[in-house]
């Protein structure tokens, strides 16, 4: 068993042992799956899982929900509302009991609600100043109730309505902050783990070539060709680098536990990955020549789910300030409503169909209520459009600044490759004249470890570039659909 695997094997043992030595069972806990070696995983495979089955980002897709929910509870002020009611004194002077049942329906034109029923007095006959009787068989009404000023243009109701239908909309930006996120630190994650598997990759190669060189020192040392200390000091090496490549295969098996939180399977089991899963090397990098930083900077300003969430923002804060300007205005209601009596005629001043209108009118004189609302929505306004107008002027920084990064990391990557050519060539010339008896076993393990850097470099090179790549597609908002 490969060291990796041995110690992908502890730590799935760890996870699952007690620490009494029993088996522990965590409910509805489910054990990651160790992917056989086959097929290499691509940067795909992860971003469609995390699309798929990661579970914060299908817990931020709840976000729809929830905030469709909220919009369908503003909307319930424009139910249909159906009353009934029965009154009366049934021990009195006169006694006499009232019936009525109806409907009510806020229309939500000019803050109108339309109103129906029908109203039934049986008893004694009453007296005129009683409104509510009726005559034999009762008296259906239909009316109309406008607020003329206060009220019309908008009010708390369809403000709210208003403020929901954004809010719901706002649920859209923030799946799309909460994807974009997951999907860079998806890939960070998986380019970290191929540089992981890579640096694993070179110090087994280091170390190989260290104990590989023991049996012909070992001749040599027999031979007299060698002194002993330059076996010895090999056999240090040989030890130096097994604790390094132990520390490689650790940091390997923490990368592929990482990346196993993003990369799962279809029952959304996290897949810990093994070497055998690595790519052969890192994708060709694109040269930032091809991005246009400017259409970069247009494309985030329309794709940052920031700057789309304050503008939403924005304008729930006008909904507010529309609300408290119309909060000024006194209050003006206006009622139409016809009725038709039925049955026998009772009372001679009620007629068979009668037309009622009436306007009722409250203003307080300080109005001090509105004009505070006013001054609020008036300041939350102000406030909400400079932190838009700020998120706009970072977002063009970060895209500028993240552009710089990935320039630079492109351009390390390049001279990290001649630097590899160069080091390579070295070593292999170094090693010719140890052979060759021209030089000694420190210039050689100088020169491999130099080779060795500048290799790990190149492969921490890749990694800043497509970190940068990952951090560039963020910060343009690209991959958050």
């Amino acid at each position: 068993m490969s060291g990796v695997r041995w110690w992908t094997a502890l730590a799935l043992g760890l996870a699952s042992v007690g620490a009494d030595g029993v088996m522990a069972q965590a409910p509805d806990s489910v054990p990651p799956v160790v992917a056989p070696s086959g097929d290499p995983v691509d940067l795909d495979d992860v971003l469609l899982s995390i699309r798929e089955t990661y579970p914060p980002l299908l817990a931020a897709l709840i976000e729809r929900d929830i905030a469709d929910g909220a919009l369908r509870s503003a909307r319930g002020f424009f139910d249909l509302d159906v009353f009934g009611a029965v009154k009366g004194t049934p021990d009195g002077y006169y006694e006499y009991t009232t019936t009525e049942a109806g409907a009510s329906q806020f229309l939500g034109l000019w803050g109108s609600t339309v109103y129906g029923g029908y109203r039934l007095t049986t008893g004694e006959e009453l007296p005129d100043y009683y409104l509510q009787r009726t005559q034999g068989s009762g008296e259906a009404a239909f009316g109309l109730s406008i607020p003329l000023l206060r009220g019309g243009a908008i009010d708390e109701v369809r403000a709210g309505v208003q403020r929901a239908e954004l809010g719901a909309q706002a649920a859209e930006p923030f799946i799309v902050r909460q994807r974009l996120d997951f999907v860079r630190a998806g890939t960070v994650a998986y380019f970290k783990w191929v540089a992981s598997g890579q640096k694993l990759a070179l110090s087994r190669d280091l170390f190989r070539i260290a104990n590989d060189r023991t049996a012909a020192l070992e001749q040599q040392v027999a031979g007299g060709l060698q002194a002993d200390i330059v076996l010895v000091d090999n056999q240090r090496l040989v030890v130096s680098r097994e604790i390094d490549l132990i520390a490689a295969e650790r940091e390997f098996l923490e990368a592929s536990l990482t990346l196993s939180l993003f990369y799962r399977d279809d029952q959304g089991n996290p897949i810990v990955l093994g070497e055998g899963d690595l790519p052969p090397a890192f994708p060709p990098a694109p040269s930032p020549d091809t991005i246009d930083v400017e259409e970069g900077v247009q494309t985030a300003l329309v794709n940052r789910p920031e700057l789309q969430r304050l503008q939403l923002d924005v304008e729930a804060a006008e909904v507010d300030l529309r609300l408290a300007r119309n909060g000024l205005l006194p209050v003006l209601d206006a009622n139409l409503e016809a009725a038709r009596n039925y049955g026998d005629d009772l009372y001679v001043d009620r007629s068979v169909n009668e037309l009622r209108a009436g306007v009722s009118l409250k203003f307080p004189i300080q109005n001090r209520k509105s004009r505070g609302k006013l001054q609020q929505a008036t300041g939350k306004l102000s406030q909400t459009r400079q932190k838009l107008g700020f998120a706009a002027d970072k977002v063009v920084y970060e895209v500028r600044e993240t552009f710089a990064q990935l320039d630079a990391a492109f351009r390390q990557t390049e001279r990290a490759s001649l630097n590899v050519s160069l080091a390579l060539e070295l070593q292999a010339a170094e090693q010719a004249l140890f052979l060759a008896g021209s030089s000694d076993l420190l210039a050689v393990q100088i020169r491999e470890q130099s080779a060795f850097d500048a290799r790990s470099k190149a492969v921490q090179a890749e990694l800043d570039f497509f970190t940068a790549l990952a951090d560039w597609e963020a910060v343009i908002g690209g991959g958050g659909n």
